[in-house]
């Protein structure tokens, strides 16, 4: 995210969660959106994973119209419709997620030190 957001001054307005991390509801999305600084929301399917996710690839390959594109088809003949619940990040949460990030790089030097002294 360093290089998404700094590095390359990408705008994110929105994450969309999905996988198993998103199976117990608002939990993982509370997480999400506080270690990313920005709003996250889930679809009622968002606890489903991988193998439903190939599944609606697979299904599209077969399915999709002469020029559909993935993101039409999801949008308009598998997402339609669905309700979508977004949670902002939570200020007490960004500044818990940022402290840890900045003690986590902290640490690396002593990481690759221990790695340089075991070989």
């Amino acid at each position: 995210m360093d290089i998404l957001l700094e590095r390359e001054q990408v705008q994110i307005d929105s994450m969309m969660g999905h996988g198993g991390f998103f199976k117990a509801k608002g939990v993982g999305q509370k997480l999400m959106a506080g270690a990313l600084n920005t709003p996250v929301s889930v679809m009622e399917t968002a606890g489903e994973g991988g193998p439903w996710g190939m599944a609606l690839l697979a299904a599209y390959m077969v399915n999709k119209d002469d020029g559909e594109t993935l993101e039409s088809y999801l949008s308009n003949k598998v997402f339609a419709g669905m309700a979508i619940d977004r949670i902002e990040p939570d200020i007490k949460d960004v500044q818990g997620f940022n402290e840890y990030i900045k003690r986590f790089k902290a640490g690396l030097e002593a990481e690759r030190a221990a790695v340089i002294h075991i070989r």
